[in-house]
């Protein structure tokens, strides 16, 4: 039981590499992308409710998702035709997170990703993007995600830059101000 919620998380690579390796759009694709979705929906509740939480169940969980989202940014690269404003706009926003990345790595000496509200929006508007694509089409999928991931990114690179340690639960600059603001006031 101690090892659930990583062994959950640890399913999200398996289902990445399927993703990757099944016929796109298949049944087996489709099985492994809302697998890796549940898996990322699991993790969490499940240790938190068993009262397993850690820093290497938090760190798997930052590299899980990141696969995740690299195998379907991997099936949309190959399969969907995607505008060339759409990979500046991804350029743009993988530079603001490898620097955020990067500053935080040397201000901590750790992968500093963060948990923030942010972050989660922009990880599910990833996992819905093929839904969104069909439903919006490319344009206002595309704005809609690039939209949501320069937020996280830059909002994430703020608090990295801002705070003096590392809190990979920090929701957001609202919940990070608040604590500046209360540790002021004590001080």
């Amino acid at each position: 039981m101690k090892q659930l919620a990583n062994c959950i998380t640890f399913a999200r690579f398996l289902f990445a590499v399927g993703m990757v390796l099944a016929a796109p759009f298949s049944a087996a694709f489709w099985i492994c992308y809302f697998g890796g979705g549940v898996s990322d929906l699991l993790d969490g509740p499940v240790a938190r409710y068993l009262h397993i939480q850690s820093d290497v169940g938090a760190k798997l969980d930052s590299a899980a998702d990141l696969a995740f989202a690299a195998a379907i940014a991997v099936v949309a690269v190959r399969h969907i035709p995607l505008p060339r404003w759409l990979w500046a706009c991804a350029g743009c926003i993988a530079a603001v997170r490898l620097a955020g990345y990067g500053i935080g790595f040397a201000k901590y000496r750790t992968f500093p990703a963060l948990h923030t509200l942010a972050n989660k929006a922009t990880g599910a508007l990833i996992f819905g993007f093929p839904l969104l694509y069909a439903i919006l089409g490319m344009t206002a999928a595309g704005i809609i995600l690039c939209a949501a991931a320069l937020l996280s990114s830059v909002e994430e690179l703020v608090i990295t830059l801002n705070s003096p340690t590392l809190n990979r639960d920090c929701k957001g600059i609202l919940q990070m101000n608040t604590i500046r603001r209360q540790n002021h006031e004590r001080a």
